[in-house]
């Protein structure tokens, strides 16, 4: 069966397509075999590990419902077992419609740690035999009118901080420039291009075998990890529906867009961690727990489990320490950059930014707020300075001069701010805190009453 056009973005059918799946017997490519052939794909799948291979093949003989899919054992390091492997499927089932390169070669190490062969190792069955694949596919896929090629790409390809090798960062990068440019190239052709990147994929081999827990970015002990179950459903639906990009959990592009802006700083705040080290080779719980986690499927999108970890990190008195001091910078940039339509925090929570008049200076002062937006078009706002016990100066600002401006979501309004006392700064207390709890953490630790505003349009 032919995929539809790129240009044209309805949900296809992947019932009788052939689809190939590279490093397809274990982990996420495991779960790639499985959800494709669920969908009635014929799947032929490869890897290097004979082990795995009949793993596989058992698991998929106790399970129905699901096409059955061919194992091949090919290294995708030699170009003519890649490309033995994809033309002899041609023949025997006459077209090629989906070609996923999932295959990589995971070794976390410092680079005085690592051997030359090691880091050319990465890059051999990463861009490499993604390259391989690509060459020979295309032209199957053209003479069968479409196709979609699917490059598994990662987070540490986009960012980068202490953790990942660089050899597997280098590796993930060079796959996404290769990606991205083969899109642009096959714009209009009829075959599509997917780049997936996933961030932490907790239960597999990577980190029951490759990568030790504690190579990863601290920062990650307060984020939630996915799935390869969660990864494969995303990458089934963007194949379905023609997308260009899965990011999976869906927390990543605020991640990046800080990172485009300030590298440093981000790199400060991936340094941070909890009180203990997550283990993550211990899979998520099944269905119900793990749903949570579930991707989000565009680059765009908000992660309910993302939300619920940022709020956990927020009491984390480390956490909010260094926090003060890195997301304003970050959230400032990202306004000035995008024009005043977003910032990093807005990604998941109800934010603006807020213009004052110093008091003093008589200059304008920009601060990125969270906030309740009130059903009268009104805004809540607190003055926590992150639990510190100096009240924040915009606070102190607004008390000297109530008129100032409110940007949210690209539309500035001149505004009255009014503090709350009483009865009504109780209500709005508690409409503030149910958005982030971790209020009540800076009330305590700062030892005075945080100052509340309503801040009304003009």
């Amino acid at each position: 069966m032919m995929l539809l056009s790129h240009r044209r973005r309805p949900r296809v059918s992947l019932a009788g397509c052939t689809c190939l799946v590279t490093g397809g017997a274990a982990g996420i490519g495991f779960a790639l075999t499985q959800a494709l052939a669920a969908a009635g794909a014929h799947v032929h799948a490869c890897d290097n590990s004979q082990a795995n291979l009949d793993r596989a093949a058992d698991v998929l003989a106790r399970q129905s419902g699901m096409t059955p899919v061919t194992f091949t054992k090919a290294d995708v390091c030699d170009r003519a077992a890649v490309e033995d492997w994809i033309t002899s499927t041609h023949r025997a089932r006459g077209r090629i419609d989906v070609l996923i390169h999932n295959a990589a070669y995971v070794h976390w190490a410092d680079v005085e740690d690592m051997s030359v062969e090691q880091a050319q190792l990465a890059m051999r069955t990463g861009y490499d035999a993604l390259v391989y694949g690509a060459k020979t596919a295309l032209p199957l896929m053209r003479s069968g009118g479409g196709g979609h090629i699917v490059a598994m790409g990662s987070a540490a390809g986009r960012i980068f901080v202490k953790g990942p090798a660089a050899s597997y960062a280098a590796t993930k990068a060079a796959i996404e420039a290769y990606t991205e440019m083969l899109r642009v190239e096959l714009a209009g052709s009829g075959i599509g291009v997917t780049l997936v990147r996933p961030a932490t994929v907790a239960g597999t081999d990577f980190w029951k075998i490759h990568v030790p827990s504690a190579r990863m970015p601290r920062l990650a002990d307060f984020l939630p990890p996915t799935s390869a179950e969660n990864v494969a459903t995303a990458v089934v639906e963007a194949i379905r529906r023609q997308e260009p990009a899965v990011d999976i959990p869906g927390y990543l592009p605020p991640f990046y867009r800080a990172y485009a802006m300030l590298p440093e700083l981000t790199r400060k705040a991936a340094a941070l961690g909890g009180s203990g080290r997550r283990d993550y080779a211990i899979p998520l719980p099944p269905p119900r727990a793990a749903k949570r986690a579930t991707a989000q499927h565009s680059s765009a999108g908000r992660d309910s489990t993302a939300l619920y970890m940022l709020k956990k990190a927020g009491a984390n008195t480390l956490f909010v320490r260094i926090m003060a001091d890195v997301a304003p910078s970050i959230d400032r940039a990202a306004h000035r950059l995008t024009g005043g339509r977003t910032f990093l925090m807005a990604a998941l929570l109800p934010s603006l930014m807020l213009t004052t008049t110093g008091r003093l200076s008589g200059r304008t002062h920009r601060t990125p707020l969270l906030c309740h937006r009130e059903t009268d078009g009104s805004y809540l706002v607190v003055a926590s300075n992150f639990g510190r016990p100096q009240h924040p100066a915009w606070s102190h600002n607004l008390l000297a001069v109530p008129r100032a401006t409110v940007t949210d979501t690209g539309r500035t309004v001149d505004v009255i701010a009014t503090p709350l006392h009483g009865s009504e700064r109780d209500t709005a207390w508690r409409r503030l805190v149910d958005i982030w709890p971790p209020y009540e953490s800076y009330a305590r630790r700062s030892g005075r009453q945080l100052r509340i505003f309503r801040l009304v349009p003009e």
